[in-house]
């Protein structure tokens, strides 16, 4: 069965550049761009998921999304709870002119900002899975988190073939919450990083309300997550970024971060953290959004 419905971005929105560093060569196992479409499994509970299709048939300005469904069957709710998760991992509705008018007191930033135009965040579909990815690529490359992630979504997600690929969908945290660590070691996952998952994943079963944490302050939900073993400061303000979108976090330990801002400053070392606070106070409201298009926009010719 087959459904489609459109989507209107708030302008403006370049949905290609969003996904630029997502194509083929992405090592990512959960995120598929290829030939300017996006390939996603939905979660529609816990035994029933789709695969949807997005492509853009706007432009920038007048941005329009064509979002198609194919499951056995799809009900209104199906696709009701589809768009919801389309429209919040890629952050659909965020006005980026607020970020653009707000950094103007940084000509650096403002114009690399509007060299990247249009480029808005691409989210986790969940707390918990952008926290226990943010586990995983602790101090690590993004090629290795990957292969972790793959391992760990071959060994204990859910797949689905379709159209001659596989797509996964991200475990939840009653699929992990019993395991043995020692076998996390199969896919090249250190032991101790099992654990955090595992142990974070039973608090979640026994009844620690993750998604509750969204109608908490950003520095309430950090102080709530830095109770959890595993889970520090740079995890914790990655997971503000990336799994409930709050776009003024600033995780000042990353190390991109840190690169990128070297690089964009034309600095001879990487920022202090004072210099990194610092500069970044002219970002307000918007740090950690200005921190995604620091990781991931193009840079300038």
């Amino acid at each position: 069965m087959v459904r489609e419905l459109t989507l209107y971005p708030t302008p403006p929105y370049d949905f290609d550049l969003s996904f630029h560093s997502m194509g083929p060569s992405n090592p990512d196992p959960v995120v598929s761009f290829e030939e300017g479409i996006l390939w996603q499994l939905i979660a529609l509970d816990s035994d029933r998921e789709l695969m949807a299709c997005v492509h853009s048939v706007g432009t920038c300005d007048k941005p329009e999304l064509v979002l198609r469904l194919e499951a056995n069957t799809i009900s209104d709710e199906d696709v009701e709870i589809s768009r919801n998760q389309i429209v919040r991992m890629l952050c659909l509705d965020l006005e980026l002119d607020h970020l653009y008018e707000a950094i103007m007191a940084d000509p650096v930033l403002h114009r690399y900002c509007l060299h990247n135009r249009g480029l808005k965040p691409v989210i986790d579909a969940s707390p918990f899975e952008a926290i226990t990815w943010a586990i995983i690529g602790q101090q690590v490359n993004l090629k290795f988190a990957c292969q972790v992630k793959r391992g760990m979504l071959e060994r204990y997600g859910r797949r689905i073939r379709y159209k001659g690929r596989t797509f996964f969908r991200y475990p939840e945290p009653k699929d992990l919450a019993f395991l043995d660590a020692v076998t996390w070691k199969e896919f090249k996952s250190s032991q101790r990083k099992a654990e955090y998952i595992i142990d974070f994943s039973r608090l979640i079963t026994e009844g620690f309300d993750l998604e509750g944490l969204a109608d908490l302050t950003d520095e309430e939900i950090i102080e709530k997550l830095l109770q959890i073993r595993g889970i520090g400061n740079w995890t914790a303000e990655y997971a503000l970024i990336q799994g409930f979108g709050r776009w003024n976090a600033l995780p000042t330990g990353d190390a991109g971060l840190q690169n990128c801002f070297k690089r964009l400053y034309e600095l001879d070392r990487k920022p202090t953290y004072e210099e990194l606070v610092k500069k970044a106070g002219s970002w307000q409201p918007y740090r950690g959004l200005a921190t995604y298009y620091l990781w991931w926009g193009k840079s300038e010719p």
